[in-house]
């Protein structure tokens, strides 16, 4: 069996679609391209790194609370926009709304993951952290003496809030 009709069975009828004519084309001195080209048309352009940029910087933004991600992601989604629009502006490549979408959404990221560690750092010191940090180093692998830190530290933790961060068994 053919993927095609055989011919003649569904040519369509002469005379245009209506049984009309067309009129012939008007007459004039219209004279072809030089070289027998029809006509030029310019490619498309790459969105290849705008595109990625563009997901980058949505994984920096949903990542930022990971800290790594939002910082990795988000330096990477920067650099790619940058670059995707260079291009994009120099006219060899396209989709500069991508980039720039891109570039601000990761630099949102890396903002982000910026202020998480500014604000998690503050609030490990301000609970005790640097004793914490300080007291292990002084047990020198002491596993009796870090089981009293970790003890210390929770006990800090547990006054200052008011929680229990142990239950405690029920029997």
């Amino acid at each position: 069996m053919s993927q095609y009709p055989p011919p003649g069975q569904y040519d369509p009828p002469p005379g245009g679609q209506y049984g009309q004519q067309y009129p012939p084309p008007p007459p004039g001195n219209y004279q072809p391209p030089p070289g027998g080209q029809q006509y030029w048309q310019e490619s498309p352009k790459g969105k290849g790194l705008a595109i990625t940029a563009l997901v980058l910087g949505i994984i920096a933004v949903l990542s930022c609370w990971t800290v790594v991600g939002g910082i990795l992601f988000g330096l990477l989604a920067a650099i790619f926009g940058l670059i995707a629009m260079v291009k994009a502006r120099g006219g060899s490549g396209g989709g500069l709304g991508l980039a720039v979408t891109g570039l601000v959404l990761g630099l949102l990221g890396l903002i982000a993951s910026i202020v998480f560690v500014i604000v998690g750092y503050s609030w490990f010191v301000d609970n005790g952290g640097k004793n914490y940090l300080d007291c292990i180093t002084d047990a020198n692998g002491d596993q009796s003496k870090v089981d009293q830190c970790e003890r210390d530290f929770k006990s800090t933790i547990e006054d200052k809030y008011s929680i229990t961060l142990t239950p405690a068994p029920t029997n």
